[in-house]
């Protein structure tokens, strides 16, 4: 069975992840590690099953028709003690290979000796190949590091059948399906050793234990045990959320939908489905300005001539003028008030002095204004009423 492990990031290195729309279809988990051309990656190896020699394969995909190069190293800080790998020494590997722009995975050029309970680090340095200039601006997408079991070493593949076996293998190409991503329908004649060897190591069939909230029945696929998931859950036992969704539970996990503009990123919160804002956007989708903002995505300040602090986020009106002010941007006093209520003006709106007062039943003007010539403030009369 191959062993898939994820790469935490390091420096220069980003998580990216593409959605429904445009997913790559060669990637295995939850994105890819986006590196710069001399930045580095570790993979933390500690969940193997069985002492014996695997296969390193690399996967990943190119960001432009250039070839790359990756300088791996294979560590532990635990001397082996199995029987099988105890007579490795020194405990470190050292790797140089070429990652063809043409090709979406790499097979190291030596297996090495992996065993249980002892957590290895493989390192890798990934530049531009046959250039000594870094580039700050070129990068390659990392998906995944898998351990592919020597075939050699596998029940079944020892004694008198063994040729037979491994010509079948070769003949229908069985290891090819679990180098490429996402894996192909194995042929009958590869399933029927898969299976057999699966059963042997394992001493049976395993079970399904596909998870009750994330997976539609208890059974799975007879071959590699994948559940039947529910929207937007993954994994074999459909038990946590596909890249880009959030809330796993009875219903399955519901999409992200971060904003493409107002998000980091389109990976949100597994739990609470909050997205990655970019500066200056808010919303678990961050797809709304900042309070005192409006005109997402190029979002700007509300103009409201210190009446308000609050506009509506897309036209920019705003909300709830004080001062007795009123008007797209408060810049003009409301019907019984006079004034300059604009910004720096040094005014503020006061009541118009007409009998009475705005708002009582006494009042009998409407609204006034200031003479141009006399500077005088005009009251305009209430029907039914006249001035001097």
């Amino acid at each position: 069975r191959a062993k898939l492990f994820r790469c935490p990031a390091q420096l220069d290195v980003e998580e990216v992840v593409r959605d429904s729309a445009g997913r790559m279809v060669t990637w295995t988990g939850l994105g890819f590690a986006r590196v710069r051309d001399g930045a580095g990656l570790t993979f933390r190896v500690d969940n193997v099953p069985y002492p014996m020699d695997y296969e390193l394969l690399l996967r990943y995909e190119p960001e432009s028709a250039e070839d790359w190069e990756a300088v791996v190293s294979v560590s532990s800080r635990v001397l082996p003690t199995s029987s099988r790998c105890g007579n490795l020494l020194p405990s470190e590997q050292m790797y140089r290979e070429i990652l063809p722009h043409s090709q979406r995975y790499v097979l190291l050029s030596r297996p090495f000796c992996f065993e249980p309970s002892t957590p290895y680090e493989v390192t890798m340095r990934l530049q531009r190949a046959g250039v000594t200039q870094r580039h700050p601006g070129a990068f390659i997408l990392i998906d995944s590091l898998v351990l592919l079991p020597r075939v050699s070493e596998l029940p079944g593949f020892q004694g008198a059948e063994a040729a037979a076996r491994q010509e079948e293998l070769e003949r229908y190409q069985c290891l090819e399906v679990f180098r490429m991503a996402p894996p192909h329908p194995l042929a009958q004649a590869c399933a029927r050793l898969v299976c057999s060897v699966s059963a042997l190591m394992h001493g049976g069939a395993l079970p399904c234990q596909c998870d009750p909230q994330g997976s539609r029945s208890s059974e799975c696929q007879v071959q590699g045990g994948q559940c039947e998931c529910k929207p937007h859950v993954i994994g074999r036992r459909c038990d946590h959320c596909a890249p880009g969704s959030y809330g796993f539970g009875p219903q399955g996990c519901s999409s992200c939908t971060c904003s493409p503009e107002g998000s980091v990123s389109q990976l949100c919160d597994k739990v609470s489905g909050q997205c990655p804002c970019q500066p200056g956007a808010v919303g678990r989708q961050c797809d709304q300005c900042q309070p005192g903002h409006w005109g997402f995505p190029a979002c700007r300040p509300c103009q409201c001539n210190g009446h308000a602090e609050e506009c509506d986020p897309r036209t920019g009106t705003c909300l709830h003028c004080r001062d007795h002010t009123s008007g797209r941007h408060c810049e003009r006093c409301q019907d019984g008030y006079y004034g300059n209520p604009v910004l720096g003006s040094g005014q503020q709106c006061r009541p118009c002095p007409c009998p009475g007062y705005p708002g009582t039943q006494h009042y009998h003007g409407s609204t006034c204004h200031a003479d141009d010539e006399t500077h005088h403030i005009v009251c305009v009369c209430a029907p039914g009423y006249a001035g001097e």
